[in-house]
């Protein structure tokens, strides 16, 4: 185990250097780990102090490293920020040429708590001089030492990384503080260009994205959180009311082909990268359109298909070839590879509803239905006739989103039932609310039990009541039936929608990539290899049913890493800030309150009438305005 010869992380200052009289502490104590980027550390310096490991860690050097990096995020709008790290800046640097005196270091501890105090942003108020701060204070002789000449700092390499609250809950890990500052200065086609770098569906995905940058938004403790997921949406409405902008061209054109299979989100997000990389790339996709679940899982209330036909577009004139209605039965990597495939990325997602543990669900009967199956029907214009009631199994968006298309369709009475409380609901709280306005009924705490049908056509549920009981693995409270508590209704139709799994009959032929227990296929978390050379897989047939942004940033990530094993480099996906303990920033300046902007939606009634987006979107001036609610909450680390 690792001890630290000083730490001042979260504002705990721990000294362990000589003569220091101070309690030792372990890495493992400090939730600071002692790797970044695959490399030992001596130090680092970050947003909420600094850590030193080994004593003679170059403390004068590792902090000008830092404060050149703060720089390059500094804004200069607000002009204290910005100067106050050009004056320290000036007087570090004339401290390394052994010049300056004991004076310019109480300037700089001055300067560092102006910035903090004046700062408009969140990054000039907590992160641009704090660690600077604490590097002058606590190494004070080792500076002084340094303006008399009596010792040296030399120049390292340093290792950098930038993050934000937001930043670190997206699983893309969008550069959110970027793109929004963009949209604050009315420059929404460089806003778009930023998220396109690592979501190339932002139409898509700033309508469907279940938004957990927003849960840590640094504005939920003051206000409301920023609308980060409508600024995304704003942006890429911008570009298509301005006509079809263009994306990257391929940097160089290579010889060696992929194949992916699946056009869902990964298998999209993949394919533009690789293109980009200037890979040949063919898709190959069951469904007669791309996009996956997000086409043929999220009704056009919610997302329209033009926006994804769209971005889809896009994609397809960048270069890649998409070849549909093209249903891999049986997987052949042999084959592939004798028409010149270098590499196969399976993205099949998961497209197969999963049993509900009910008696007659296996029986076929008239009225029965799978909710992907249901759903998948609907968006490719498959008619259903409207039934007088339908019964949806499940509390999650799937089940939504069948409940509010049935009453689309015309059915009279549309219910769900839930095992659990509205409160373990798994499904937006925004879907909840929009189908609660739209007369969807919602019946909590029961299970089904038993299709009941005559004549092979569905006439109601045999369900049980439930209780809760302790949290499951989930972190929901575990559903306990309630003996005797047996009960029945009448329904035409039943909806099954608790969950989902992959189409794993693709290997049905010789070669046999390795699966887990629990039906989806075996990855290398890291590299995304499979079992058989060659073959890669992620997104939802990896990790089970998740949201399109995980889905699309597996897509990211297999496309590094089969550009690595084609250029025979090594694969590097570092997670610098995993494992640290970010804490509370230390400084926190006045914040008034302002809340979010809103959006208009259709009226309940108006929304049953058809199949129009129910959600509005933000004018330029409405982006600008919530745009600049944003606080900049960068968190800059600088490791040695």
């Amino acid at each position: 185990m690792n001890t630290v010869a000083f730490s001042s992380w979260n504002g705990k200052v721990l000294d362990n250097r000589k003569g220091a009289a101070a309690k030792a502490s372990k890495t493992a104590e400090l939730k600071i780990p002692v790797q970044l980027g695959g490399k030992k550390i001596a130090a680092l310096m970050g947003w909420n102090g600094m850590v030193v490991i080994n004593p003679r860690a170059d403390i004068l050097s590792l902090t000008l490293a830092y404060l050149k990096e703060a720089r390059k995020l500094s804004c200069g709008e607000c002009s204290v920020c910005m100067i106050g790290i050009d004056r320290v800046l000036d007087i570090l640097k004339s401290t390394a040429a052994g010049q300056g005196n004991k004076k310019d270091l109480q300037e700089i501890e001055n300067i560092a708590k102006g910035v903090a105090l004046n700062a408009k942003c969140n990054f000039g108020r907590a992160s641009a001089l704090t660690p600077v701060l604490d590097a002058v204070k606590y190494y004070k002789a080792d500076f002084i030492a340094l303006m008399e000449g009596k010792a040296k700092s030399g120049e390292s390499s340093y290792g950098v990384a930038v993050t934000a609250p937001c930043m670190q809950a997206c699983p893309a890990n969008l550069d959110i503080p970027g793109y929004i500052e963009l949209i604050r200065n009315n420059r929404f086609g460089e806003s778009l260009s930023l998220i396109r770098e690592k979501c190339i569906l932002p139409g898509v995905i700033g309508r469907a994205c279940t938004h957990p940058c927003e849960s840590a938004c640094v504005r939920n403790e003051t206000d409301e959180p920023l609308a980060i997921r409508l600024l995304k949406k704003a942006a890429a409405d911008m570009d298509l009311q301005g006509g079809a902008s263009a994306l990257g061209v391929p940097r160089e054109e290579k010889k060696d082909k992929v194949a992916i299979v699946g056009a869902g989100p990964a298998g999209l997000a993949a394919a533009y990268h690789l293109r980009l990389m200037g890979y040949p790339v063919t898709v190959f996709e069951a469904l007669p359109r791309a996009g996956g679940m997000a086409t043929v899982g999220i009704p056009d209330y919610r997302l329209p298909k033009d926006i994804l036909n769209h971005e889809v577009d896009l994609i397809k004139r960048m270069g890649v070839n998409f070849k549909f209605n093209s249903k891999v039965e049986k997987l052949s990597w042999s084959d592939l590879q004798k028409k010149g495939y270098k590499a196969l990325f399976l993205a099949i997602g998961a497209h197969v509803g999963t049993k509900i543990g009910c008696e007659g669900e296996d029986s076929g009967y008239a009225g029965f239905i799978q909710g992907a199956e249901f759903l998948r029907n609907f968006s490719l214009g498959v008619q259903v006739k409207p039934k007088k009631k339908v019964v949806i199994i499940g509390g999650g968006n799937v089940a939504l989103d069948c409940a509010r298309s049935c009453a689309r369709l015309g059915f009279k009475e549309v219910e769900i039932l839930y095992r659990r409380s509205r409160n373990e609901m798994p499904a937006s709280k925004e879907e909840i609310r929009e189908a609660e306005e739209e007369g969807i009924k919602f019946n909590f705490l029961k299970a089904p039990v038993k299709i009941l049908a005559k004549d092979g056509k569905v006439t109601g549920l045999e369900y049980i009541k439930m209780k809760l009981g302790e949290p499951d693995q989930t972190g929901r409270r575990r559903p306990i039936p309630i003996k005797g508590s047996e009960a029945a209704m009448t329904t035409d139709m039943v909806i099954a929608a608790t969950g989902q799994k992959s189409d794993l009959a693709i290997f049905a032929g010789k070669d046999k990539v390795e699966t887990t227990n629990w039906g989806s296929i075996k990855a290398d978390t890291v590299t995304c290899k499979t079992s058989v050379e060659g073959i890669f897989a992620g997104g939802d047939c990896v990790s089970g049913p998740a949201t399109l942004i995980e889905a699309l940033n597996a897509g990211n990530k297999v496309a590094r890493s089969i550009d690595s094993v084609l250029q025979k480099k090594k694969f590097e996906d570092p997670k610098p800030f995993e494992g640290i303990d970010t804490g509370e920033q230390r400084e926190q300046g006045f914040l008034a309150e302002k809340a979010a902007a809103k959006v208009k939606f259709l009226d309940a009634a108006t929304r049953l009438e058809g199949l129009a987006e129910v959600e509005g979107g933000f004018s330029t001036a409405e982006a600008m305005a919530e745009a600049g609610r944003c606080l900049r909450c960068y968190r800059l680390m600088v490791w040695e």
